[in-house]
């Protein structure tokens, strides 16, 4: 499987005492740091979004069919790109033991688990994410090396010692009422690093209309219960954060990371202003004629 990346003279350097992990980051920054949603099955895409200001990237497999050797090509290119200073996460579609298992062998920084109910599914979670003893994950990270801003030199032997230190991100999403009322038995678990929280399927959960945001008490406090145990047992939480007045609230809230774009989104509204722009300096043009 090849591994692309393009150099860009934009690109940042990892310094020597930079964050060489997803919590590491979060815990280095005041205030959430925040990341983009990769939806397109495209290493271009990773590679533009190297290049851009943000923290990390959710890299979709929930919710958008990609392949996995794709996937691992873009957690590879982004590294690249970003010289290491940023970090790809991979979002599986479900808690089957292939897809843990691929996405950590690409190298990802971190990997998101959706739909985590209660303690008993995190910990059959944790036996297919963790190397012995602590789990019985299988040794063979090939790809895994290129995921790291090191590239392939530490070889398989340093990126197992990264895993065994726990420095990549197992994070359950909490979605649902049944994982709300489980959330400290959850983040509680040794090698559970944090949580996301699923923002739309927790408001249908409980009986709201769907949607990222909401005024209704039921859905605060459920916000406001999952960053308490968030900060009693030291383990980072993350939500969608589109905007800045949205971005504000869940700050403001407590939350540690943030989704705060698409990448489907900002092609469309990137196109969409360019092109705006040309057609006034058209409209312009022609009012000279």
């Amino acid at each position: 499987m090849a591994s692309y990346g393009i150099a860009s003279s934009g690109s940042q350097h990892s310094s020597p005492d930079a964050p060489k992990s997803f919590i590491e980051k979060i815990k280095s920054t005041k205030g959430p740091v925040v990341g983009t949603v990769l939806t397109m099955p495209s290493v271009i895409i990773a590679q533009l979004a190297g290049q851009a200001d943000c923290d990390f990237v959710m890299i979709d497999m929930e919710h958008a069919p990609l392949p996995m050797e794709v996937v691992t090509q873009m957690v590879h290119a982004y590294v690249q790109v970003s010289r290491g200073t940023r970090f790809p996460i991979v979002r599986i579609p479900s808690h089957g033991v292939e897809w843990v298992k691929w996405a950590l062998d690409s190298g990802a920084a971190g990997i998101i688990i959706p739909m985590v109910n209660n303690a008993r599914e995190m910990k059959a979670i944790l036996e297919r994410a963790v190397y012995p003893p602590a789990g019985q994950r299988s040794f063979g990270p090939l790809y895994a090396p290129f995921g790291h801003p090191d590239g392939p030199h530490g070889g398989m032997g340093g990126y197992f010692e990264r895993a065994k230190r726990g420095d990549i991100a197992i994070l359950p999403i909490i979605e649902s009422r049944e994982g709300l009322d489980n959330v400290e038995e959850i983040l509680g678990l040794e090698g559970v690093a944090g949580c996301f929280i699923g923002p739309a399927d927790l408001r249908l959960s409980l009986g709201l209309t769907a949607g990222v945001d909401g005024p209704e008490p039921e859905f605060l406090n459920a916000l406001k219960r999952i960053c308490e145990v968030g900060k009693k047992l030291g383990k980072v939480v993350g939500c969608m954060g589109l905007g800045e007045g949205h971005a504000g609230k869940r700050t403001a809230e407590g939350m540690d990371f943030l989704m705060s774009a698409f990448d489907y989104g900002a092609v469309v509204s990137g196109l969409a202003n360019d092109l705006a722009a040309a057609r006034k300096g058209v409209q312009s043009g022609l009012a000279k004629l």
